[in-house]
């Protein structure tokens, strides 16, 4: 940042894969330092209101979605519809960017775009050459939603907790049977449950504890896949939505432990 080479910072929050949050203490320290060195925040709140540790989703309520808006006015929020609303497939999503921001006027994007005003450079030229845009329909559906969520009527956030109770069962599952969980703090706080987790078993590499766990039918995606440098895979527990499929969980890990023990 001091070098002035960074023109924007990016991160999920809670993250994919490894699903920890930024705590209030690490965002404020992003929106300084984006403030003091003129950089923009870009920040993705696919799962916003799903750090499930807190009574997040009353509107208007404390506590609030944790943030660096409240640190600096150089931000950009993405708000999905797909994960908080569960309305896949429609492809639709806003991004709220602050007024300072949004009326900068940048001689570089002039440059190169043609467009030298922040707004509409990010909306004409990223946005729209990045999606094929959103049906009138998905529109006011999206509109629709937040309004409810805004006036007390929709819960999003409660639907949504049934992922980490999915997500407590299942990591229980895998440490019944010798997993250990890879990212399993924010800072000095256990991190949330919540559509993802981190496994490792053993010091056994990325790689092979995907291609081990494929023998006994339980998909993973690789943590060197995502840029990770520890060993372990991560766990997404959205299609858990049936009982019989703990049972079958269980007796498949069970016999990878028991095989690997053998070995």
């Amino acid at each position: 940042l001091k070098q002035g080479n960074v023109a924007a910072i990016i991160y999920s929050n809670p993250n994919n894969p490894a699903w920890i949050c930024l705590t209030e203490s690490e965002l404020r320290t992003i929106g300084e330092l984006a403030t003091k060195y003129d950089t923009i925040v870009l920040e993705d709140l696919a799962y916003m209101g799903m750090d499930f540790r807190k009574e997040l989703g009353h509107p208007f309520k404390a506590p609030f979605q944790a943030t660096a808006a409240r640190y600096t006015d150089n931000y950009v929020l993405m708000i999905s519809g797909s994960k908080i609303f569960s309305y896949a497939g429609q492809r639709i999503a806003i991004a709220a960017i602050s007024d300072k921001l949004r009326n900068r006027f940048y001689p570089a994007l002039k440059e190169r775009y043609g467009i030298g005003r922040f707004a509409e450079s990010y909306a004409l030229t990223f946005l729209y050459a990045a999606s094929s845009g959103a049906s009138h329909s998905a529109q006011y559906a999206l509109a629709a939603m937040f309004k409810a969520a805004a006036d007390g009527k929709l819960d999003f956030v409660g639907h949504t907790r049934e992922y980490a109770h999915r997500a407590h069962r299942v990591k229980e599952l895998f440490e019944r049977h010798g997993f250990h969980i890879v990212y399993d703090k924010d800072q000095d706080e256990h991190v949330s449950d919540g559509f993802f987790f981190t496994v490792g078993y053993g010091s056994m590499p990325s790689s092979d504890l995907v291609a081990a766990l494929l023998r006994y039918g339980i998909c993973a995606i690789s943590l060197t896949s995502t840029g990770s440098l520890q060993n372990g895979v991560r766990v997404c527990v959205s299609q858990m939505n049936r009982e019989e499929q703990y049972d079958l969980l269980d007796r498949r890990l069970r016999d990878f432990a028991q095989d690997y023990a053998r070995k």
